[in-house]
């Protein structure tokens, strides 16, 4: 989706690869899943906040959890938003990640 929107996209297949690209080059945004192998997406956002070179670069959590007590868990991480997969609208979605990237 990110791709036919003309954005350029760089996967990670860990939490812990996922850290180690963002620290050796720079990027406009992070999309997390929650949910993945290794380090899950609260502590990668946690990271991501600690590091100072990384602080301002806007990180959205994407997950099929979307209890409030998981809305509460990535706002207190430092996410920018969140995305539930169960409620993923396109067009929403797009207009979220232009509005974190202006």
């Amino acid at each position: 989706i990110l791709e036919s929107a003309g954005y350029e996209v760089e996967l990670a297949t860990s939490g812990e690869q996922g850290l180690e690209k963002a620290r050796a080059r720079h990027y406009d945004l992070f999309l997390v899943d929650v949910e993945m192998p290794g380090m899950d997406g609260f502590t990668f956002v946690e990271q991501v906040r600690a590091d100072p070179t990384l602080l301002s670069t806007p990180a959205v959590l994407v997950t099929s959890r979307a209890s409030a007590e998981d809305l509460a868990r990535g706002k207190a991480a430092g996410a920018s938003g969140h995305i539930a997969k169960g409620e993923f609208d396109q067009v929403d979605f797009l207009n979220r990640i232009r509005g974190l990237m202006r």
